[in-house]
């Protein structure tokens, strides 16, 4: 857990949990590279870890969520991180999934009680990934999110929504059909929760490799490359759900490109 602030906005890394995957299988395109040029991102064995984050915005009155982790399946420590940051579950007012992918909506529901996990939360769904998802039979959709709509606690969102004074949902597509991030903007400070945008540190410095777990890659490429220009551009703090633990930082210039830099 990680606790800074953009401007007035006050900003909490949570850190669900940890697990490395193989780098071959995230970028198989990467080949060679992956073990001369980008060995730097690996471990001993060729994995990346990758951070599975969530992010916490409270602007006055607003407490946002951003995703909630693979859950207690992985063993997830979201709501330990939330106690320890001092945010009580009943406190939180919106839950905002990037996308319905199942490492980003697995703390939406209590196990024991089917009830969704933050009781006064409404939570934002992107419109165009419940499209995709709810007719695909796909198991942490039913598990996670399908519940949420019969709670009626479910919001679908679309395109550019202000969700508080300092806080705004945009769409960031290519990664899933819905893919959303939050930018942060109070006073002359700049943020950004990017949800899976990039995946590791890897991308900021190849943009252009593609990751497995994209749903279209170009569509996830060209949105990858814009968004970096714009955060490199802005200086924005950047909080992302893959990246390093807690996963702050900026993107800046190195070069003709850009690298992640760890707050």
């Amino acid at each position: 857990m990680q606790r800074t602030t953009v401007g007035n906005v006050e900003l909490i890394a949570l850190v669900d949990t940890i697990e490395p995957y193989p780098a071959a299988t995230v970028y198989p395109a990467g080949g060679e590279a992956l073990r001369g040029k980008y060995a730097g991102y690996l471990d001993s064995e060729g994995r990346i870890a990758l951070n599975f984050g969530c992010f916490l915005a409270r602007d006055g009155d607003a407490v946002l969520l951003v995703d909630t982790g693979w859950g207690p399946e992985h063993g997830g420590h979201l709501l330990e991180e939330l106690a320890a940051a001092g945010v009580s579950r009943e406190s939180i007012t919106m839950v905002l999934f990037t996308h319905l992918h199942g490492d980003h909506t697995g703390w939406s529901i209590d196990r024991a009680t089917g009830r969704p996990t933050f009781p006064n939360a409404r939570y934002l769904v992107p419109r165009l990934d419940w499209d995709h998802y709810a007719p695909a039979d796909d198991a942490s959709f039913e598990r996670d999110v399908r519940p949420l709509d019969a709670a009626g606690r479910l919001d679908l969102i679309e395109g550019e929504r202000r969700l508080s004074p300092g806080l705004t949902a945009l769409a960031t597509p290519g990664h899933t059909p819905g893919h959303t991030s939050v930018a942060i903007l109070s006073g002359t400070a700049r943020g950004f929760i990017l949800g899976d945008v990039v995946i590791s540190a890897l991308d900021a410095e190849e943009p252009t490799l593609e990751s497995i777990f994209d749903w279209d890659k170009s569509v996830a490429t060209a949105t990858r490359k814009a968004i970096l220009a714009r955060l490199v551009a802005e200086r924005a703090l950047v909080g992302a759900s893959h990246l390093p633990a807690p996963g702050l930082g900026r993107f800046v210039r190195d070069g003709a490109g850009q690298r992640w830099q760890a707050l």
